[in-house]
């Protein structure tokens, strides 16, 4: 597992841009299942004949990352960008980056004792920022960078024994599905492996919307990042999720409300095979479970929690990362008994 996560971590995949993240996937599939298929969107779809054709059911998650674009060179040399996704800009400041997957840079801003005390005191702008790559002129830039070209950041990954540090953890689910994938499902199972996740639309999750359409599956499990908030304790709200204490089973977040009974059925099935989760109901942001439910598919959702999402550096707890692939596993190989028992409380 651990090689795995850091694999996915430290390959550069910024949403539209996600050609490496693509290729390693597809190589981990190989030979495990019956079809696979790339869409125009870019998004992964691998078919396992089930033991049982009788429903469809559809387990997805996303496989890019936030991160920049270059946008112009100037006069000096330098590389200015915007954002993929949504960067957290507060954090990117002296840090690595990779343009086109071989050029290094490093994020720079106007010197802290050059700037004016309203400067200080404020968040940067991305205008503001530029990408240094050591060059003298725009024409010697122009020999290694061009407009339109991706960038990554190049964090490096860690491993504490107890934790997991890197970039992209929005690939965590990746992670836990190229470990479950190699189950024998009951169900005939479709795994999306969705490009363009990271896009804030009104709805996040481009590619896992077009994928739900075109499958039709009966059933979706979506597997998701959901920030931690156990950092900053604030007595007027209540705590929603923390690194080492499971999976999380999202009821509803700001794009979706999961269908009740499924999501019944998912938790009692990882509580009886004693897979540690923790159950909310509010988490600050959107995911894209949304995307999947507005294409008619009857949703539940499950996730890892993070520290420090989309920033240059996250965290999540490799415990929380076990359960998280135990309920793949597990969602996998029980979908008809989860699944008919839901059947039988709306009979």
């Amino acid at each position: 597992m651990a090689c795995t996560v850091k694999e996915l971590s430290v390959l550069s995949g910024v949403s539209g841009k996600e050609d490496q993240v693509r290729k390693y996937i597809k190589h981990k599939l190989e030979g495990i299942c019956d079809r696979i298929s790339v869409n125009s969107m870019g998004s992964i779809t691998a078919f396992k004949r089930g033991r049982s054709s009788a429903k469809t059911v559809m387990i997805c998650t996303g496989i890019d990352e936030p991160g920049f674009i270059v946008s112009g060179i100037t006069d000096k040399g330098y590389i200015k960008f915007k954002a993929v996704g949504r960067p957290d800009i507060r954090t990117v400041i002296s840090k690595r980056v990779l343009i086109d997957y071989r050029i290094s840079g490093v994020i720079g801003m106007k010197a802290i004792h050059l700037q004016k005390k309203s400067e200080r005191e404020a968040a940067p702008e991305i205008s503001s920022l530029y990408i240094d790559i050591g060059c003298k002129s725009k024409a010697e830039a122009e020999k290694l960078v061009k407009l339109g070209d991706y960038i990554s950041f190049d964090s490096g990954f860690y491993d504490n024994g107890s934790v997991y540090m890197g970039k992209a953890f929005s690939r965590l689910g990746t992670a836990a599905l190229l470990e479950a994938v190699q189950c024998t499902p009951a169900y005939d199972t479709y795994f999306v492996f969705a490009a363009q996740c990271c896009i804030p639309n009104s709805i996040p999750g481009r590619g896992l919307k077009t994928a739900a359409a075109a499958l039709k599956a009966n059933y979706a499990l979506i597997i998701d990042t959901v920030s931690a908030d156990d950092v900053y304790s604030e007595k007027k709200r209540p705590l929603i999720c923390s690194l080492g204490s499971g999976a999380a089973i999202e009821y509803m977040d700001k794009t979706c409300i999961h269908d009740v009974l499924f999501t019944d059925s998912v938790s009692a099935a990882a509580e009886r095979c004693g897979i540690k989760i923790q159950k909310i109901t509010a988490p600050a942001e959107q995911s894209i479970s949304g995307a999947v439910s507005s294409a008619s598919v009857i949703t539940a959702a499950a996730a890892i929690p993070c520290r420090y999402m989309n920033a240059p550096m996250n965290m999540a707890n490799k415990k929380d990362m076990d359960a998280l692939t135990q309920l793949c596993r597990l969602f996998i190989q029980e979908s008809d008994v989860i699944v008919d028992g839901i059947a039988q409380k709306t009979d």
